[in-house]
C-alpha cells in the first residue's frame, strides 16, 4: 500500500469523515494562500479556518492560528500524532484537487 493509501486512513479511531472546501486565490496580492477549509472529525468535531498553501514543495495545510497579544501567531488546534496531522492533510488536500479539477472542467465547457 503506498504512502497516500495509508493517510486516508483512520488514525486512532479518528477519521475524518466531512471535508469543506472555500477556495479563494491571493497570488493577485503576493499571498500564497489557495483555500480555507473546514473538516468534521468521526461526525462529532468541526475544525475550520485550515488554510491550503502553496509553495515550491507543493501543497499543505495550516491548522487555525490565533495572534497572541505579542503579536506572535499561536496554534488553537493541533495534531499531536503526525499520522493524524497527515490523515487530515491528505483529506484535504484531495478534496481541494476535485474541486479543482471540477472548476477546471466547467470552464473548457463554458
Amino acid at each position: 500500500m503506498d504512502r497516500k493509501s495509508v493517510e486516508r486512513l483512520p488514525v486512532m479511531d479518528m477519521e475524518v469523515t466531512d471535508v469543506k472546501i472555500y477556495p479563494f486565490d491571493t497570488s493577485g496580492v503576493g499571498g500564497n494562500v489557495k483555500a480555507v477549509a473546514e473538516v468534521i472529525i468521526n461526525g462529532v468535531l468541526k475544525i475550520k479556518d485550515i488554510k491550503i498553501i502553496e509553495s515550491n514543495r507543493g501543497l499543505f495545510i495550516q491548522m487555525p492560528t490565533r495572534k497572541s497579544k505579542s503579536g506572535e501567531f499561536v496554534p488553537v488546534v493541533e495534531a499531536i500524532d503526525k499520522n493524524l496531522y497527515l490523515h487530515i492533510r491528505r483529506k484535504i488536500i484531495d478534496r481541494f484537487k476535485e474541486e479543482i479539477s471540477r472548476y477546471d472542467s466547467y470552464l473548457c465547457d463554458l
